[in-house]
């Protein structure tokens, strides 16, 4: 008889060790074990899933070796069951963090057969697994051979090739570190050991090594295990990475996978938070990707989505700085004897070597004195003109910098002729050459250049770059050098020198540079110049480290693998192997994490702006003011109620509120006082919302008053556990919070006066409770005696959210200095601790302090449990809004899906758009991962399906493809329901699409594949939707001009079945159906004026859908700046609300003044906005241009303070003004046209002035 053993592994690196276990036991003992071996990427299909449910009852033991629980088992409770069913021996064994106790529990065999089989297999290698077999031989067969107990190898020691024992290797590499080189610490896993499969371990070392450093390499099993004598990684580094309390290593080369430092939201292995922060070295990510070499190389997307989350997003918690793959993993000949394939992590060389210089990079900083070393410090231009030098969101670019070099100065860096201030500092910049080249002459131009790189220089790295790369290049700007910056014979590097440090000017991206290209050209390549100014970085200036400053730049962005980028991929031409470094806004983790993946940056994110309340101003005022004396009127004075009426409606036509409120004096008259209570509610809800104070200046916390606003922001919102301040202010007050926010305009005739004059009290308490500790010296421990003398009674829950406040947030806020602590820590070659990203005001309090290099979320979580409950919110705001303007429901709804605000909601817009077709997530009960989804049934639903055409961005597709696949798994279940069309629009328009295709001579299975693609996005590698950048080269006539721009750079499907295939007709079709469009916003930190990516993408989509229709879509943002009480306006009502709160706000416009060159660029570029936005969705009226124009252009204090801080944002706002009266986007008045084009006339000669 021969023994049948049935193994299941999800490890697979342990196939080799059976193999060869199997090998040994038939030469020693003849065939009588026979292994049927599985590994789990052998079930992905169901025919496969079949053939195990039909091995199962041919065996005689039945072993499962999970990773992560029984999910990670296809057909886990079939097997199971199975083998129960067939009384087989079942043994269900678990791997690191897996609960042993429960899969004993799902196991048939005896506690002790248990303990034996677990510890043979967990203990593993090729003498354990052959001993697993001799003792199942007995035990089944009833055999007496010897068989030695399970042996425990170690867990964890120090490693070196050739070594023959962990002795012998410390002597090794005792010897090594004697040489006082740069030391690299490198973590693998001890399986790896175990099986042999240690190849690419020994490349690295040899590539540290050739690069001059000294490698320590350490094996650990990373979770400690105290019955199988597993240390964990906390006692692994401690131990073998420092020595008497100090650093033996310079950086460590990090090849594990998963989080192991820190609890993810859905990884619940944690070891010591700090244990990197202790260590206090940088940490370095070398991906080992589970896909092959080829599918590597020839994907485009360059990770899948296991690897993306394994090996990328999950180790970004632990303060991981992103590279590149190191190595493949490799499937060997399958084995005839198992029938398993086993599994070889084969080196990457050319990978392997940039890693480790990159890694000797870093450890060379903590080496080199600061005055030695050279720092490239670049600020962000775009569009590459001189009003927007330094643009950073959010960031007062100039003063940071300083602030910056006055730190580096003072720790000692050769910082030389420092301007006083970053006024002085922008000066310096200007008066050189940047990148706004059509004022000078050639020859000024070169005298200009503070360096030049030689044609002959770069033709020769040109020609070592990567043939598809020159290829690449030579298609779109010809051969080397090129003509941009290409003066003289040389190609002219930007900037100013400061001592040791280079501040300069990011190149020109291109587009720009040849408008022509935005029509066909997504994946243009960057000019020779921008890769010859980043090897000058490396090469001839030989920067030690590089800087970006703020959000955001061009590197990221360019062409090339989305994640684990190859040396073919431009940001990894660009950047190379340069230690990078980019503080950056920590509410915008998506662009933040692109610049993480694709040009491995260690963030320092920094605070937002100050919030603060909008408040009221103008004629808005006035009309507030106006309002209440009429309500007095009403209960003292009737007889002023005429005057008061005429002179409301006077106010309202004359500030353009008629337009907002969609209502003409007839039909307020019609019911006067309904009117007014919806004025007062508009006006109230424009003078409650939170928009910035200004800009943040890095390492600059707030302070006095600023602080008390800041804190007002944050306690807005109920952050977790603690509640709102205002609405505990209110209940102690006796006021229904939520009644007064649904109707500020209410008059409470009991009270006399509105909800929204209550609510103004409430602020104002607050406020008052706040400045008692900020401003008044007042202790937590006072609090009961500020609430009783301020509220006149006490309450334990404010209490706790003013000590939450006071204990919590202030120390929080006073610790935004670390944000320049960690960018000197950083130069000095250190550890930047991990910290979570998000929107501070929306109840994420907690993810202060700021300073830290800022993570996201695990894509296999999206959508969270409370994104869902958001998402159909939202989706329910929008359809009952659709149905308010046209009675009926949405055929199909165009959604606007970014990574960005995704990462920070955990997934509301994929929310809503799984709601809207009515399908919901299934949960993983521990994890919180998404396990599969459920079809909400029609009866449960109350509406129809609705269909959705996505247009992700390009860094979604990147970070989400799981997500994107989980929403074609929706589309496609959804597709497939028996339901009436008028209640199933998915089934009825794929149905209608295939008949089509089919009609065309199409086959069905393709047609059908076509008609399900519902998600589209940029070409891979390629990122923007296209459309911005052919509003700011002026190169457009109509909306047919954008929407086809639009549909170029974004007609290319995602599914299951297709990754980024060219499907323009396909998008055009989809477009035609829509018939809603919608991008939600979920933060009031920051407002779709505040970048042009904003029109791009969802202006953009309105342009496309009226160009191939006829007829503009009904296009919605939604609102989820309050989670609990999200809102769904129209563009045009969000426009005129943020022109409202904001744009036209004195509050707002001074705040920006206090910050000179940088605010005078921001506003620049919000007049640039407001054109794009009109230029596509049409959302502009003509008194709102007239406002622009009078409040930014022709106010005579106004122009003074920009011709005196940044002319030529002064010129950027009257050129947009004029070009929208030139298209006829603007009828303004004869004499306004006038006003503006003699403006412009004299600011073009001041500049023309400046230049001579």
């Amino acid at each position: 008889m021969k023994l049948r053993i049935l193994f299941y592994t999800a490890i697979e690196g342990e196939l080799g060790s059976l193999s060869n276990a199997v090998r040994s036991v038939h030469r020693e003992y003849g065939p009588l074990v026979e292994v049927l071996a599985y590994a789990k990427r052998d079930l992905t299909g169901p025919e496969k899933q079949a053939e195990l449910l039909d091995t199962v009852p041919c065996c005689h033991l039945v072993i499962l070796h999970l990773m992560g629980g029984p999910d990670s088992l296809p057909s886990f409770d079939r097997v199971t069951a199975l083998a129960r069913e067939q009384a087989i021996p079942l043994a269900v064994l678990p791997s690191a963090g897996d609960d042993t106790r429960a899969l004993l529990g799902l196991s048939n065999l005896s506690e002790e057969d248990y303990r034996l089989v677990r510890l043979y297999v967990c203990y593993g290698g090729e003498e354990n697994l052959k001993n697993l077999l001799i003792w199942s031989i007995n035990r089944y067969l009833k055999k007496f051979y010897p068989v030695p107990e399970p042996k425990p190898l170690p867990w964890e020691g120090l490693y070196y090739p050739g070594c023959q024992s962990e002795a012998q290797a410390a002597a090794l590499l005792e010897e090594k570190l004697k040489e006082g080189k740069p030391v690299v610490g490198i973590l693998f896993y001890q399986s790896y050991r175990v099986t042999g499969n240690t190849g690419f371990v020994d490349e690295l070392i040899n590539q540290i090594e050739n690069q001059g450093g000294v490698a320590l390499p350490v094996f650990l099993y990373a979770t400690r295990n105290d019955e199988l004598g597993s240390r964990g990684i906390a006692w692994v580094v401690e131990n073998y990475f420092s020595r008497q309390g100090r650093p033996l290593v310079d950086v460590v080369v990090n090849t594990l996978m998963f989080a192991q430092t820190m609890a993810t939201p859905t990884f619940s292995r944690v070891e010591e938070k700090d244990l990197y922060l202790r260590l206090g070295v940088p940490l370095i990510k070398a991906i080992i990707s589970v896909a092959s070499r080829s599918e590597w190389e020839n994907s485009q997307q360059g990770l899948g989505p296991l690897d993306v989350v394994m090996s990328v997003a999950l180790p970004e918690f632990d303060g991981d700085l992103i590279t590149v793959p190191v190595a493949t993993r490799e499937e060997l000949e399958r084995d005839p004897l198992t029938g398993a394939a086993p599994i070889k992590y084969v080196p990457v060389a050319e990978r392997m070597q940039k890693v480790a210089s990159l890694a000797l990079r870093w450890a060379r900083l903590r080496r080199k004195p600061n005055r030695e070393k050279k720092v490239a410090i670049i600020l962000h231009n775009y569009p590459p003109r001189n009003d927007r030098i330094g643009n950073a969101f959010g960031l007062d670019t100039p003063a940071s910098v300083h602030r910056l070099l006055l730190a580096m100065r003072e720790a000692g860096y050769q910082v030389e002729d420092l301007p006083p201030d970053g006024t002085a500092l922008m000066e310096k910049i200007l008066a050189g050459l940047t990148n706004e080249r059509g004022w000078l002459e050639p020859r000024e131009l070169e005298r200009r250049a503070v360096a030049r790189v030689e044609k002959g220089t770069y033709r020769e790295w040109f020609s070592a770059f990567p043939e598809n790369s020159q290829e690449h290049l030579e298609r779109d700007w010809g051969p080397p050098p090129g003509e941009v910056f290409y003066y003289g014979d040389h190609l002219l590097v930007p900037g100013i020198f400061l001592g040791n440090v280079f501040l300069g000017v990011q190149p020109p991206r291109g587009f720009l540079e040849d408008p022509s290209k935005i029509y066909h050209s997504p994946d243009l390549s960057p000019p020779h110049h921008y890769l010859a100014y980043y090897r000058w970085l490396r090469d001839v200036f030989q920067a030690d480290i590089v800087f970006h400053i703020g959000k955001h730049g061009s590197l990221e962005w360019l062409p090339g693998k989305g994640v684990g980028l190859s040396a073919a991929c431009f940001p990894d031409l660009a950047i190379n192997d340069l230690p990078h470094v980019y503080p950056y806004i920590v509410n915008n983790p998506g662009e933040g994490t692109q610049a993480k993946r694709r040009s491995h940056a260690c963030i320092i994110d920094h605070l937002v702006p100050v919030m603060t309340r909008a408040g009221s101003y103008d004629e808005l005022a006035e009309i507030e003011v106006i309002l209440k004396e009429y309500n007095e009127a009403k209960m003292m004075d009737a007889s002023r109620l005429p005057s008061l009426h005429n002179l409301i409606w006077e106010k309202v036509a004359l500030t353009h509120l008629d337009r907002d409120l969609k209502i003409t004096r007839e039909a307020a008259e019609k019911d006067w006082e309904d009117f007014l209570e919806h004025l007062h509610s508009y006006l109230h809800e424009i003078k409650d919302t939170l928009i910035r104070d200004g800009l943040h200046i890095l390492g600059q916390p707030p302070a006095g008053e600023a602080l008390v606003e800041m804190l007002l922001a944050l306690t807005r919102l109920p952050n977790g556990p603690v509640p709102s301040l205002r609405e505990q202010v209110a209940g102690i007050k006796g006021f229904n919070y939520e009644a007064l926010l649904s109707n500020p305009g209410y008059f409470d005739p009991d009270r006399g006066r509105t909800y929204g004059e209550m609510l103004d009290e409430i602020d104002n308490l607050a406020r008052r409770l706040l400045e008692a500790f900020v401003n008044g010296g007042y202790t937590v421990d006072e609090a009961p005696f500020i609430v009783q003398k301020l509220l006149g009674k006490q309450n334990e829950e404010i209490c706790r959210v003013l000590e939450y406040a006071v204990n919590t947030l202030v120390p929080a806020l006073a610790a935004t200095k670390q944000e320049l602590d960690n960018c000197l820590n950083a130069l000095a070659g250190g550890f930047v601790p991990p910290g979570p990203s998000g929107a501070p005001t929306r109840g994420m309090a907690d993810i202060l302090p700021t300073g830290r290099n800022f993570y996201s979320v695990d894509p296999q979580a999206v959508p969270s449990r409370a994104a869902w409950q958001v998402g159909c919110s939202l989706a329910d705001a929008l359809l009952e809004r659709y149905r308010q303007e046209k009675g009926t429901y949405p055929g199909s709804v165009g959604i606007v899906v970014w990574a960005t605000s995704n990462m920070r909601t955990g997934g509301d817009d994929i929310a809503q758009a799984l709601y809207l077709m009515g399908v919901r997530p299934v949960w993983d009960e521990k994890s919180g991962r998404i396990k599969g989804l459920a079809v909400i049934p029609l009866e449960e639903l109350g509406r129809p399906r609705i269909d959705v055409t996505i247009r992700a961005s390009g860094m979604f597709r990147d970070a989400f493809l799981n997500v994107i696949h989980l929403i074609d798994q929706a589309v496609e279940m959804v597709a497939n329901l028996d339901e009436p069309e008028d209640l199933n629009f998915v089934a009825a328009h794929v149905r209608q699409e295939v008949a089509e295709k089919v009609a065309q001579g199409i086959n069905p299975e393709q047609a059908r594949e076509e008609a399900l693609w519902r998600i589209f996005s940029d070409p891979p590698g390629c990122y923007g939707a296209g459309v911005s950048n052919l509003i700011t080269a002026r190169n457009w006539r109509d909306e047919k001009d954008l929407g086809e721009v639009y549909v170029t750079w974004g007609g290319y499907a995602y599914s299951r079945r297709s990754f980024g295939k060219d499907a323009r007709p396909a998008f055009r079709q989809r477009l035609a159906l829509v018939e809603a469009t919608v991008k939600n916003e979920d933060t009031r930190e920051i407002d779709m004026y505040d970048s042009d990516d904003f029109y791009s993408y969802h202006g953009g989509m309105v342009a496309a859908v009226k160009a191939i229709k006829g007829e503009p879509p009904m296009s919605f943002s939604g609102d989820s700046s309050d989670p609990a009480r999200v809102r769904v306006r129209t563009l045009d009502e969000e426009t005129r609300h943020i022109f409202r709160a904001r744009v036209l706000n004195p509050k707002w416009i001074e705040s920006m003044k206090r910050h000179g060159y940088k605010g005078a660029g921001d506003l620049s570029h919000l007049v640039e906005v407001a054109f794009g936005w009109d230029a596509t969705a049409g959302v502009l009226e003509d008194w709102l241009y007239e406002a622009l124009a009078h409040k930014y252009a022709l106010d005579p204090s106004m122009q003074d303070w920009f011709k005196e801080v940044n002319p030529w944002a002064l010129q950027n706002i009257v050129e947009h003004l004029l070009e929208a009266i030139e298209r006829g986007m603007w009828q303004a008045a004869p004499e306004m046209n006038e006003a503006l084009r003699e403006l412009y006339l004299e600011i073009e000669g001041e500049l023309e002035a400046r230049t001579e």
